[in-house]
């Protein structure tokens, strides 16, 4: 389970909230990411989405995964 923390001045102290987003949270967000995308013309390929969802899922660290992204968009 990911965890996600954003902070929002209220009454000028600093507050932390924590979503943890569940596996059913992530793979919602993952097909409506490719629904925007269709709509646009364009298409994850299965590299692409293996990608995504080993970030998404916490298997992966960011710098790995823009590497491997970086990979992939050079390759197009």
């Amino acid at each position: 389970m990911n965890i996600h923390i954003s902070h929002r001045n209220k009454n000028k102290k600093r507050v932390l909230l924590v979503k943890r987003y569940t596996h059913e949270k992530k793979l919602h967000a993952m097909l409506n990411a490719k629904a925007s995308l269709a709509i646009e013309g364009m298409h994850l390929t299965n590299r692409e989405e293996e990608l995504v969802l080993k970030r998404a899922n916490g298997k992966m660290k960011n710098a790995e995964f823009l590497a491997q992204a970086m990979e992939i968009a050079k390759s197009v």
